[in-house]
């Protein structure tokens, strides 16, 4: 009867590690998306500065033909 208790308990344990587990990697999940936000984040204001930057350009070579 013994080994049963044994056997339960065992099982217990293994369960609690698993769930530990699980919030382990559902932590590094939620921290790799944020990771992946902050990237996507900085690509698209680095792309809208580069495109903000050639359509001042842009607007400068019209001003200096007298386009305007």
């Amino acid at each position: 009867s013994g080994g049963a208790e044994g056997a339960g308990s065992l099982l217990q344990l293994r369960e609690e590690q698993q769930q530990l587990e699980l919030g382990r990697r559902r932590d590094q999940l939620r921290e790799a998306q944020q990771r992946l936000q902050e990237v996507a984040l900085e690509a698209q204001q680095a792309q809208l500065k580069r495109l903000r930057q050639t359509s001042e350009r842009y607007w400068e070579h019209w001003e200096g033909l007298g386009g305007t």
